[in-house]
């Protein structure tokens, strides 16, 4: 290393030293440490004695350096090993410092700052002291060394040449002064009193004479040759190039801040002595920073001596102090730099102030001294010195206190005196004068120790008087609107004092003053940090501000900038006001023209306003505001004179840039990123005058004033946001056309020029351009230019947002302009990277612009991603070098990818498209449209263009392409099922096997082959070796960590035992905790631990059977799909290398099946069995798409391991089917263990796949297995029984909207029929001792016919049942329908064998056998045998309908008796029970009365007005009997039923005409209230309490009916304000919430005619659930997750309503809430909002209000023309993300609302009963007309449901993917409500007798069934629900009955 130049040289070792790792650099550079060789020490001889035994030595350059290395390396050492090496590393450094004094230096100038000398000994004695105070023990040896130093140094300077003295012990000096500076040590007072004592004699006048004349010496005595005197030139000038002249008097000042430093740090031990850079002068900073901040402690002065050696050093300060005076004054000019004259008083005042505080007294003589300097008598002027007069009385305020309150006069009188060093430039200075920053902190400091009250403010009155006294005195001539500027009252009595003592003054010298006291005052409130403070200085300073001359102007505006930084949000807000105010009245022709001052400050603001980031936006907009006020200004200027000149004001305007750009330039802003609208707006105008006034297009030829003006722009357009916003609005297109700051009459003036520059860039548009208006001009050039600035930097993503506002899309012309415009900025941008690539000068971040670009270019506006793909092909076309960048590179193929699944959505959640994507992998997130042929057609550009990129990409730069795409496939990603295939992935692999054009051989012989050929195998062979050796690099980092499980090292081929026992116990562990249901595991470390479990047993020689026990149960111990994917990864990698272990692999697998069947688990589960969704809840809520999902994943969580697990097996199956015995064994043990559990395999919806693939392999073992008749038979059988067990649950339709999913249990069922269909006995005759008849092959295929048939049957019947659902709206492009021909050739007479066929196998199927044959022989039969056999089907609920019928038979009495022991039915069903067409039979009764009682009091809560009905009918009590025991139970079921069986007393509002159940409901009631005790009668006290008192405020309106609706709101207020709000109780409607509060001022009065309804807010609290998932954890991802009870408090609007029945919103209510449970039961989203409605008494109830909605009546009131323009308004453009979600919801809720209108019959649909909440759901409201009449008893709406035209444009039209959507939802709906009409028809049923309105009696009902279509099989349903829409489409009475809503009672519809 030494052969390189000297500062290459230096700097290697400097970078070695700084290397923290430690090790290596401590080889390095210690073994190049030289220690000088000669005799040593003995023990107990001193260094100096051992140094005069020793020769000189010489030192090389080299040498020098490394000790230098060394020295830094110690200083960067980590503690650790400091610690480690403490006894080596401290001797080399004493020995290296001693060794100095003595040594001989190359004479080298090969460094940059200081001499080798210097720098050896700074850097040894820094490290020294660092090691030392890190390590006390050693701190004695360290100081000694130093000590000894000195000694030695000052010796030799007395025996050495001047020339070594002036080169290399003067630097030795200088370096031991820079470590002690800089460098913090805890000094202790001997410590300094021995250095002190040694420094004494460098100090006297003999050494500072001779060192003063050490270059004269060696000019005349020590005859120098010319090197040597060029040497010492060059030597010397360096030093005092750095401000430190190597002379006699540099050195005292060095003395005495060295003496002043160590006592200071004496005084202040530093609290940290590591600083990670070294700095000059750190530790002298860090301890007089200490000192003036607190109050030093008493020093403890051991002796007397140390006393004596204070006093002298004070002495003597004050001597070089007072002999430096003198001399000064002596002198006619300022004294020569060597002397060193100002830095030595500085440095004498410091020494002797800190003496001082030692001694705990103050010395008379400094004391005078500083109170002369700080005086208008001080002898001199110098900043420096008064400066250090200031920083010691500082410090001795600090410790002396007492002298505080005679300093605040001193020092205030010293401020406001005219003193030359207090005058400076404001514009030219970065901060304030350093003596009146220093005097101000000072003043400070004193009057916060002086004793008194308030001196803060008297003071700061004070000094503000003497700015208005030199304000008035010298401007009232001026400025005869002049006022009093005297502050404090008590104070005026001041001012004409202070005015007489100005008077003296001259003009300049007042105005000196008045500077000056800014200046002090400012710096005062800046220290004071006190709001008040700063308030009034601010205050006081704006005041003067508009009547300052310019230096005061100047001096005021530099001073506000320091106070708006510390200012509060007002005050800065008053100073940039005050700023922009001057900035708009400033006017060229005014002699005092300010401008120019006042942008200096604003730019000064705006540079340091990164110590106010939270400020940036507020300032940005105050300088935007006023650029756009001044552009108006001048050209209304203008307009008014057409003869003024301008020319001035514009470059005042473009003056204002230099602010704003200073402000942009800020790294933490960048107003690019979501800008406001108020941001974006002011940009666009600011742009708009720049283009206006010519800003952008100044000559480049000549040189003038302006030519920073550019380059200005150009930064302030790279932080410019987007001017055009994608919005609803036509707002931008107006304001580009109609802008307020573009004056019309002027823009006209200039307006040709500027059409003249556009059409020279875009002369073929010259047409259009004619045509445009000026501010579209403007826009287009703006475009043109801020583009073409951003594009030359390298930002050409910025340029397609121009075209994502349909407003500016739509303008032919201007769109035309634009595009124009954009090729030619994409033209210039490539001819501009051209040139810079030829450099190689690319800008770093094109690489993230060309992936924004590809982001963008899958835009949800047409136009938008044009442009950007366009852009990037174009980019990556001229440079295809691009295709380099592996950022890139991954993104194109993610986004491919991305675009994959966004079209797959249509497939996987039909009625749900998903509208963001994003990749973990790029950060990349696509937002997409939802039209899946827009999604399809970018998917299909994107990937012919990546194939171009890839193909000049594999031309240009082959392998480090092939190289990147083989990074992107190899990471070791599990997937599982659909998102296992990735288009990225594909496109990877294609390009990563081609052949580049560079492997021309194997390019020749692909063309000439005619075989294609690839390099398939590179591709492999690479990933495949990197994936290695990557691993075994990570295996052995793994291993040589500490403290790590010794099982995460790869095993090796013979691995120690104890590794594998380590391995074994971390599995077991790991099982114990997955079993325990504690695991902290991620799917990742899962994975990682099955793989290296797999190595291990595929590297041993014999098998272990933990390690394959481990391998399988813990994926099962898992049974999660990640874990079991991981799973049979790993023992497919184990079949594959070590095919003899299958078998027992195998033996685990199936013991691990095997403990799923007895667990319960996954197939085997029944937790997500079928049933009646009547069975669960019915909740009065919003569907919740949430619960779907969570549904959805719950299933896919459970089920899928199996799927995974048989897919596996079925593959081995293949493969072992020949020639494995043992492994077919398996299987056919694992297949009859599984067909014997058939009863626990689920029957969830999406459990079909799963089971008809099981049944496929089993089939598939059959057809592989040689077994016997018997045997095959057996396996055959049990096959047979768990197909029919399927069906012998009611049909299911497939859950979810997954297209995939039911396509996929198509062809399972249609693979299994095949199987069916080519089923055959093969076996041979069985050995046996059974009886042959049994065991011969006939028998066994007459018993697999009679199987077979009805088989055969069902599954055609479930395949075709799946088509329909698959394709409900029945279009061509989905395919046909599947229909089987088994139903078509079986004859009528055939049915009866065949189900009693049925019935022997399974009854349950037969019960089942009615709803999918919509034939009466099938259900008359079907009776028969339930009728005939009622035991068999006991346990199913659903048979009891064939055993009952409609009405009660008088032939089945005998067999009721099994009711006592039929399974329950849903509720609704049992309370049909107590009918009269039951006859009141007992045995029913009691079965029913079971049954409800059976049932949760949360399933019978919501059927309590059936229930309340039920009591018509209870002859024998049992209603009566039910109910009173659940009142008793459920206090919230005691509420409402009490308050329905009130509801029901009267049929009519008014409560005038009795129902005739009353007496039975009052007895009830009083029963009920007077059974209630305790808690239940104070909460029953309480809630109805509360609840009276609410609705009487109804009561108490009815007075005020025809008042105004004021009055009204007033009398609601006035008796809301009454109301207290008890504990508990809740409203009547919301019974799962409690309300804590009331809004007392929300009532408002509804209209009504003769009743007094009303509106008021309630603060509820309610509860839910919310599931915590972490999708990688272990046991809770893959759908899992932790259930949390969270409350939270809700605003509930509720109206309160007096006569009006409300009885049938109830049951309207109810029913469409039973449908939103049907749909939720089969994962269907749509959206229905049954919002609650509670009848508490005769005409009186209470209604939720929707929350967040409008109604259709509201928007046509407020002037919305139709449904889709309040959308684009409330949403966005018919493009954006929010406006199509908000459509999705639309339509979702649209088809819901569509099928309950229909079945329901609602009528009176006009548009003030038809509301659109916050997301843009439909929701349906009053349902005051149902079933069988309408508004006025006519039924004049049509017989379907609304559907009018505005309605089909929201979705789109009518051949809109929306519409297609909305139709399949309606049909899937009615579809789904099918199966579950005899419930529904019964909730209705219940309630014929209450005599309300819409019931017609019987033929209600009759015609209610008739609408489900219920004889019709689900193709010819669907058919049937297609003719409902057709005739709901645009049906012309919908549009008629809104006519005459709209003529009759004012409702708008259009």
């Amino acid at each position: 290393m030494d052969c390189l130049e000297l500062s290459i040289h230096q700097r290697i070792l400097s970078d070695i030293a700084s290397h923290n790792e430690g090790g290596f650099a401590e080889e390095i550079v210690s073994s190049r440490i030289q220690m000088r060789k000669g005799p040593q020490a003995d023990e107990g001889q001193t260094d100096v004695e051992h140094r005069e035994t020793v020769d000189r030595n010489y030192v090389s350059t080299s040498r020098a350096h490394c000790n230098i290395a060394f020295g830094n390396l110690v200083v960067e050492f980590p503690g650790p090993r400091i610690a480690d090496s403490i006894d080596t590393v401290v001797p080399i450094l004493v020995e290296i410092l001693c060794d100095v004094p003595y040594s001989d230096f190359d004479k080298s100038l090969a460094w940059t700052d200081w001499a080798l000398p210097d720098q050896l000994v700074f850097s040894t004695m820094s490290a020294l002291l660092r090691v030392s105070n890190r390590h006390p023990d050693y701190s004695e040896r360290a100081t000694s060394a130093i000590f000894s130093f000195v000694s030695q140094i000052i010796q030799e300077i007395h025996t050495r040449s001047s020339l070594t003295v002036l080169t290399q012990l003067m630097p030795a000096l200088h370096g031991f002064y820079r470590a002690i500076s800089s460098t913090s040590f805890c000094w202790t007072i001997l410590q300094w009193e021995n250095l002190t004592l040694r420094l004494q004699s460098l100090c006297s006048s003999k050494m500072i004479d001779h060192l003063n004349h050490l270059l004269v010496d060696i000019l005349q005595k020590e005859n120098a040759d010319a090197e040597t005197l060029t040497h010492v030139q060059t030597f010397v000038t360096r030093y005092i190039g750095q401000g430190r002249p190597l002379s006699g008097y540099f050195m005292v000042c060095c003395v005495l801040e060295t003496e002043w430093t160590v006592l200071a740090q004496v005084l202040a031990p530093p609290t940290t002595t590591r600083c990670p850079v070294v700095e000059e002068a750190a530790a002298a900073n860090q301890a007089w920073m200490a000192l003036t901040r607190n109050t030093t402690a008493e020093l403890e002065i051991p002796s007397e001596t140390t006393k004596v050696v204070l006093k002298d050093t004070i002495k003597y300060a004050l001597q070089c102090f007072a002999d430096l005076l003198i001399q000064i004054q002596d002198m006619e000019s300022s004294p020569p730099f060597d002397t060193y004259a100002w830095e030595t008083i500085s440095e004498s005042l410091k020494l002797a102030s800190i003496c001082s505080l030692a001694l705990r007294e103050i010395d008379e003589h400094l004391y005078s001294r500083i109170l002369l300097l700080l005086s208008t008598d001080s002898p001199i002027s110098n900043n420096l010195a008064q400066e250090a007069a200031l920083k010691a009385t500082t410090v001795l305020v600090r410790s002396f206190p007492d002298i505080a309150q005679k300093m605040i006069g001193h020092l205030r009188r010293f401020v406001t005196s005219p003193l030359p060093l207090f005058e400076y430039g404001f514009a030219s200075e970065s901060r304030a004068p350093p003596p009146l920053s220093a005097a101000a902190k000072c003043l400070a400091l004193c009057i916060r120790l002086a004793p008194g009250d308030d001196l803060v403010m008297s003071n700061m009155y004070s000094l503000l008087n003497y700015i208005a006294a030199t304000s008035k005195d010298t401007y009232d001539s001026n400025n005869p609107n002049a006022h009093n500027l005297a502050f404090d009252p008590q104070m005026q009595s001041n001012s004409y004092s202070l005015e007489t003592g100005l008077r003296g003054l001259s003009e300049d010298e007042k105005r000196l003053i008045g500077i000056s006291t800014i200046s002090a005052v400012t710096r005062l409130a800046l220290e004071f940090k006190i709001e008040e403070v700063t308030r009034l200085t601010i205050s006081m300073l704006l005041q003067r501000l508009p009547s300052a001359e310019p230096t005061v102007e100047a001096a005021i505006a530099y001073n506000l900038v320091d106070l708006a930084l510390t200012a509060p949000y007002t005050s800065f807000h008053d100073i940039v006001r005050a700023f922009s105010a001057i900035n708009r009245s400033a006017n060229p022709d005014d002699p005092r023209f300010s401008n120019n001052m006042v942008v200096a400050a604003q730019t000064r603001l705006a540079q340091d306003l990164h110590r106010r980031p939270e400020l940036y936006e507020t300032y940005l907009v105050e300088l935007l505001t006023l650029f756009a006020d001044k552009g108006v200004a001048i050209q209304n200027l203008k307009i008014a004179n057409h003869q003024s000149t301008t020319d001035d004001m514009i470059e005042q305007l473009a003056s204002l840039l230099l602010p704003i750009d200073g402000l942009l330039a800020h790294v933490d802003f960048n107003p690019r990123y979501n800008p406001s609208p108020e941001v974006v707006t002011l940009f666009r105008n600011t742009w708009f005058l720049c283009i206006l006034f010519g800003f952008t297009t100044t000559d480049n030829n000549e040189a003038t004033a302006m030519d920073w003006l550019k380059p200005a722009l150009a930064r302030i357009a790279l932080n410019t946001p987007s001017m055009v916003l994608e919005e609803a609005h036509d707002a931008v297109a107006s304001d580009v056309e109609y802008n307020s700051v573009i004056r019309q009459e002027y823009a006209n003036t200039v307006i040709s020029k500027h059409r003249n520059a556009l059409a020279s860039y875009i002369s073929y548009r010259a047409s259009d351009i004619r045509y445009l208006s000026s501010g579209q001009v403007i826009f287009i050039l703006t475009l043109h230019d801020i583009e073409s600035m951003r594009s030359a930097a390298g930002l050409p993503s910025s340029l397609v947002p121009y075209f994502t506002n349909d407003s500016l899309n739509v303008h032919p012309g201007l769109s035309a302009c634009m595009e124009a415009i954009a090729e030619k900025v994409i033209r210039d941008s490539i001819n501009d990277l051209n040139s810079k690539a030829s450099q190689q000068a690319l800008p770093a971040h094109l690489s993230s612009e060309l992936l924004a670009l590809v982001v963008l270019s899958t835009h949800r506006i047409e136009k938008a991603r044009d442009i950007a793909s366009k852009y990037l092909n174009r980019l990556i076309t001229s440079f295809p070098s691009l295709m380099c960048d592996p950022t890139l590179i991954f993104a194109i193929l993610e986004v491919l990818t991305l675009l994959q699944r966004a079209c797959e959505n249509e497939y996987i959640d039909e009625y749900n498209p998903s509208y963001e994507f994003h990749s973990d992998r790029s950060g990349i997130t696509l937002q997409l449209s939802d039209s899946y042929q827009v999604r399809n057609d970018m998917l299909g550009q994107l990937k012919r263009n990546a194939n171009t990129w890839f193909e000049l990409a594999l031309g240009r730069a082959p392998m480090e392409l092939q190289s990147t795409l083989q990074k992107y496939l190899a990471v070791n990603k599990a997937s599982a099922g659909i998102n296992s295939a990735e288009l990225g992935a594909s496109i990877a692999e294609q390009f990563g096997k081609s052949i580049g054009p560079v492997h021309r051989q194997l390019l020749s012989l692909s063309s000439l082959s005619h075989w294609k050929i690839d390099a398939a195998k590179v591709l492999s062979g690479q990933i495949a070796i990197k994936g290695y050796f990557a691993g075994e690099a990570a295996g052995i980092r793994s291993a040589k960590r500490e403290n790590i499980d010794k099982f995460v090292a790869l095993p090796l081929q013979t691995a120690p035992l104890s590794e594998i026992d380590d391995l074994k116990m971390k599995l077991s562990n790991t099982l114990a905790e997955i079993r325990g249901k504690n695991s902290k595991l991620t799917v990742h470390d899962l994975r990682r631990l099955l793989f290296r479990c797999a190595a291990t047993v595929i590297s041993m020689e014999k098998n272990d059977h933990d390690l394959l026990h481990y391998l399988v149960s813990l994926p099962f111990g898992v049974a999660t799909p990640s874990a079991l994917a991981s799973g049979i990864d790993s023992w497919s990698w184990v079949i594959a290398e070590k095919a003899d272990l299958e078998i027992a692999l195998m033996g685990e697998i199936l013991s691990a099946w095997s403990d799923t069947i007895k667990l319960h688990q996954g197939i085997f589960s029944k937790t997500l069995n079928y049933d009646d969704p009547f069975y669960h809840s019915v909740s009065y809520s919003p569907t919740d798409k949430e619960t779907i999902d969570r549904g959805l994943a719950q299933a896919r969580r459970v089920l899928t391991p199996h799927a995974l697990v048989l897919q596996m097996l079925f593959s081995r199956l293949q493969a072992a089917r020949y020639h494995r015995p043992g492994v077919m064994l398996i299987i056919q043990h694992l297949v009859l263990r599984s067909a014997r559990a058939f009863r626990t395999m689920s029957t969830h919806a999406l459990s079909r796949e799963v089971r008809f693939s099981f049944l496929l392999f089993g089939f598939e073992a059959l057809k592989s297995s040689h077994l016997d008749s018997y045997c095959e038979n057996a396996l055959r059988e049990s096959l047979y029984t768990i197909a029919f067990s399927w069906f012998a649950v009611r049909p299911q339709w497939s859950y979810g909207a997954n297209r995939v999913q039911v396509d996929a249990d198509i062809k399972v069922l249609s693979e299994f029929l095949s199987y069916l269909q080519s089923d055959s006995v093969r076996g041979p005759p069985a050995i046996s001792s059974l009886s042959t008849a049994r065991l011969n092959s006939a028998y066994y295929a007459e018993r697999m016919r009679s199987l077979n048939l009805p088989l055969r049957l069902l599954t055609e019947n479930e395949i075709f049942r799946m088509s329909v659902w698959g394709n409900p709206t029945n279009d061509a492009r989905k395919g046909g329908d599947l229909i089987g021909g088994t139903e078509r050739t079986l004859l009528e007479t055939s049915w009866p064998t065949l189900i009693r066929n049925l019935w022997a196998l399974n009854p349950v199927i037969v019960v089942y056998l009615p709803e999918r044959f919509k034939n009466p022989t099938i259900r008359y039969e079907v009776s028969n045998l339930v009728r005939s056999n009622p035991a068999a089907v006991l346990h199913v609920p659903e048979a009891l309908d064939f055993l009952l019928g409609e009405r009660l038979d008088i032939h089945i009495p005998k067999n009721l008796k099994y009711l006592l022991l039929w399974s329950p039915v849903p509720p609704i069903m049992a309370n049909t029970f107590f009918e009269r067409r039951f006859n009141s039979d007992p045995l029913i009764l009691q079965y029913a009365h079971r049954v409800l009682a059976q049932h949760p009091v949360e399933l019978t809560f919501f059927f309590i007005p059936q229930v309340v009905q039920a009591l018509r009918y209870d002859d024998l009590g049992y209603v009566a009997r039910f109910i009173f025991e659940t009142a008793k139970i459920s206090q919230l079921f005691c509420h409402q039923i009490i308050w329905n069986m009130k509801a029901n007393c009267y049929k009519d509002d008014a409560a005038e005409m009795e129902d005739g159940m009353k007496p039975v409901l009052d007895e009830m009631t009083q029963k009920i209230v007077m059974s209630l005790s305790g808690t239940a009668r104070g909460f029953f006290d309480r809630e109805f309490s509360f609840f009276d008192e609410v609705t009487s405020i109804s009561g108490k309106l009815k007075p005020y009916i025809k008042k105004t609706k004021p009055e009204k709101k007033a009398k609601i207020d006035e008796e809301m304000a009454k109301i207290n709000v008890d504990v508990g109780v809740y409203l009547p409607s919301n019974p799962d919430g409690i309300v804590i509060d009331i809004d007392k001022k929300s009532g408002r009065p509804l209209q009504s005619h003769a009743k007094a309804p009303f509106m008021a807010t309630f603060k509820v609290r309610k509860e839910r659930i919310e599931i915590n998932i972490d999708p990688d954890s272990l046991l809770n991802g893959d759908g899992g997750g932790i259930e949390t009870r969270v409350e939270y408090d809700v605003w509930q609007q509720a109206i309160f309503k007096v006569g009006d029945d409300c009885r049938q919103d109830v049951l309207a209510l109810q029913v469409i809430a039973m449908f939103k449970n049907i749909f939720t039961s089969v994962g269907l989203t749509l959206y229905l909002f049954p919002y609650r409605v509670t009848a508490t008494a005769p005409g009186c109830g209470v209604i939720d209000v929707v929350p967040n909605a409008t109604s259709r009546d509201e928007m046509g009131r407020a002037k919305v023309n139709d449904l889709q323009d309040f959308f684009i308004a409330k949403y966005g453009g018919p493009d954006s993300t929010g406006f199509q979600k908000a459509r999705l919801n639309f339509i979702q809720s649209m088809a819901a609302y569509s099928v309950a209108c229909y079945i329901l019959q609602i009528k009176d649909r006009h548009n003030g009963n038809i509301m659109i909440d916050g997301d843009g759901h439909i929701v349906h409201i009053d349902f005051g007309f149902l079933f069988d009449i309408g508004p006025g008893g006519v039924k004049f709406e049509p017989h379907s449901f609304k559907l009018n035209h505005e309605m089909v444009v929201l979705m789109g039209g009518r051949n809109s993917q929306g519409y297609q959507m909305f139709q399949s939802l309606t049909v899937k709906g009615f579809l789904a409500i099918r199966p579950h009409a005899e419930q529904i028809i019964d909730t209705i049923r219940l309630m014929l007798d209450t005599g309300l309105p819409s019931f017609k009696g019987e033929p209600t009902i009759r015609r209610l069934r008739d609408r489900f279509a219920l004889t019709l099989n689900e193709r010819s349903a669907a058919e049937f629900m297609m003719g409902i829409i057709r005739n709901a489409h645009e049906n012309v009475r919908s549009t008629a009955y809104d006519e005459f809503q709209r003529l009759q009672n004012g409702i708008p519809y259009k």
